[in-house]
């Protein structure tokens, strides 16, 4: 069970169909950056991981509300408690040989639900995740163990996905990300305990997702609480580590497209 677990699998809980619609906008987007006001572009971390930013509002060919509405029901079923949406990222890494080790998030109120879109195999970004350590009060002066030294090597799963597959999982349970040996592409969400007093990140919607199917289940997104103080997206406010040498020939290229464009209307008649 879920809740002594802290963790379920979900096997082919997106179609291929899904799978390769996101797909195939992923790959437009990513060739594409923030600049002068465009919005339907990615944001790179580092140069292993970068974002889709917006994706409710990007990605079209699937609804991600309606995505985030059916895993919530699920939640709803495994728990005793009510859940709202608190964040959705789609988040894309490549060849990254550091693994995210064990850690707490230390959040009993938060569940997080991640579906593989691309890798999440054994050996390339899969998940592992300690059962029954979501239940534990941690210290929080604890972020990062070792499993051996707390004697817990046994209650360990490693999860190995395929596209498609959901996963979710209670962030206050230690987990980690393993190596990712080629690439890596998931729809992360996170839900909040309805009663949780930690901030909900900011949501950027699109009113042409508020589907008849979200109008009937509108309450997963909000609360009759009116807080406004909400945790802006993910971003970068520099320039990432070993930037991808691809980002600078596109700024460039873009900043003498302008340059030229202002040129020749100076001296046009």
């Amino acid at each position: 069970m879920f809740e002594n677990d802290g963790i379920k699998q979900v096997k082919n809980f997106l179609s291929e169909e899904s799978i390769n619609n996101i797909n195939s906008e992923i790959e437009e987007i990513s060739n594409k950056y923030l600049i002068n006001g465009v919005t339907r572009a990615s944001t790179w971390i580092n140069k292993n991981l970068y974002d889709i930013s917006n994706p409710i509002v990007n990605i079209n060919k699937e609804n991600l509300l309606e995505i985030a509405l059916d895993i919530n029901k699920i939640i709803s079923k495994e728990t005793s408690k009510k859940y709202l949406l608190s964040a959705v990222r789609i988040i894309v890494e490549k060849k990254n040989s550091n693994p995210l080790g064990w850690h707490t998030d230390h959040f009993p109120d938060t569940i997080r639900g991640i579906i593989y879109i691309m890798g999440g195999e054994n050996g390339d970004g899969s998940l592992g995740y300690i059962k029954g350590s979501h239940k534990n009060n941690h210290d929080k002066k604890i972020h990062k163990i070792n499993p051996k030294e707390a004697n817990l090597e046994n209650q360990i799963e490693n999860i190995d996905s395929k596209p498609g597959d959901l996963i979710f999982f209670n962030t206050n349970g230690f987990h980690k990300k393993n190596t990712v040996i080629r690439e890596r592409r998931i729809l992360f969400f996170e839900f909040q305990d309805i009663k949780s007093a930690k901030k909900r990140h900011q949501i950027i919607l699109d009113n042409s997702k508020i589907s008849s199917k979200i109008l009937e289940n509108i309450n997963f997104l909000f609360t009759n609480e009116n807080k406004t103080n909400l945790i802006a997206p993910p971003f970068s406010d520099h320039i990432p580590d070993y930037t991808p040498v691809k980002l600078f020939l596109f700024y460039i290229k873009t900043f003498l497209k302008i340059l030229i464009r202002r040129i020749f209307k100076k001296f046009s008649f």
